[in-house]
């Protein structure tokens, strides 16, 4: 838990350096804001640990030694991306209702979404939910911006979600996957 609190403290003081570095005009970068560049491209490379495959385009990961870990979900795929919009906890598990149960009594609210580990083709936005037993990871999305209400083109587009409005803190209302009796 203390490696989680503490990674998600680095991501949060460098989600303020990822807000500057995008918030420039496009001009050359002073010595400061390259520093931050340097930071994002460092945190880049500590969130590389995808379990998932295919990767989240939209998601950098890093898988902490028990098998958890947290996450930056951007508003686009990262190098396209303008803001984070959610960070968050991932615990390893199956898509079953005991399971989705044992996540919540054991890490508290918020795990509504879960992944699976491995995805049938290529579409990564194909593995919410999944077939009963299957294995993945149940995620709590926790915003950190407010994010306002939009369809499913909005949500592509990085500038709504179909849930919305999200303000600040656990999204409950994180694309839900009620998980099925195993």
């Amino acid at each position: 838990m203390r490696e989680i609190l503490l990674g998600l403290a680095i991501a949060a003081a460098l989600v303020v350096g990822i807000a500057l570095f995008y918030g420039g005009t496009g001009s050359k970068l002073d010595a400061r804001d390259q520093v931050l560049a340097n930071g994002f491209k460092q945190l880049r490379e500590f969130l590389s640990d995808s379990p998932i495959q295919p990767a989240m385009p939209e998601h950098l990961i890093k898988i902490l030694e028990d098998g958890t870990g947290f996450f930056l979900h951007f508003d686009k795929p990262v190098g396209q991306d303008k803001q984070v919009l959610w960070l968050g906890t991932m615990i390893p598990g199956r898509f079953c209702k005991s399971d989705e149960e044992r996540v919540r009594q054991t890490h508290g609210p918020g795990f509504v979404h879960f992944h699976q580990k491995f995805i049938p083709g290529n579409d990564p936005n194909a593995g919410h939910g999944g077939k009963g037993g299957e294995e993945g990871f149940w995620f709590r999305h926790i915003a950190v911006t407010d994010i306002p209400h939009g369809d499913m083109s909005a949500m592509m587009a990085g500038t709504g979600v179909p849930w919305g409005p999200v303000s600040p803190g656990i999204d409950m209302n994180f694309m839900p996957t009620p998980a099925p009796e195993c």
